[in-house]
């Protein structure tokens, strides 16, 4: 998953290279300052999600490009202009590759279930609305033709 720091992290390294060719850098400049394991952990996120390739690293360098879908990643983000609560919200990716907000705010399911109640309720009163509307209009053109026949 993508927090707010790995959202981050992945908007810089799209600046710092230029299309999916690979370039070498510090770790240093890669994450602005010093190595710790947090850092990793988001560097071994944006692996883990296909967002970077690494040709190669030491412990001083990487030589490294962001991916066509790091790239989309990245764009999709932008567009959306995520300014969420980062405890509450946290970016995936689907199987496709496109950006997934997850939201963890009990509210916000509340609002959807109610929604999505008055929706279901809303169907099936279309439903018997067409039927009911499909019986009398079978009707009215059965009279129509009856008394048209006849």
């Amino acid at each position: 998953m993508l927090d707010k720091d790995g959202i981050a992290l992945l908007s810089k390294l799209c600046t710092m290279t230029e299309g999916e060719k690979f370039s070498v850098y510090d770790w240093t400049d890669v994450f602005g300052g010093e190595i710790d394991e947090e850092r990793k952990n988001l560097w071994r996120t944006l692996l883990q999600q296909g967002c970077v390739s690494v040709k190669y690293s030491d412990d001083e360098e990487v030589c490294f490009a962001v991916t066509l879908k790091g790239r989309n990643i990245n764009e999709e983000l932008a567009t959306m202009q995520v300014v969420e609560d980062e405890n509450q919200t946290v970016v995936r990716t689907d199987a496709t590759g496109r950006p997934v907000m997850v939201v963890k705010d009990e509210t916000f399911f509340e609002n959807m279930r109610k929604k999505l109640h008055s929706r279901s309720i809303g169907f099936v009163w279309g439903i018997v609305g067409g039927i009911i509307g499909g019986i009398v209009g079978g009707s009215i053109v059965a009279l129509i033709m009856h008394f048209a026949i006849h």
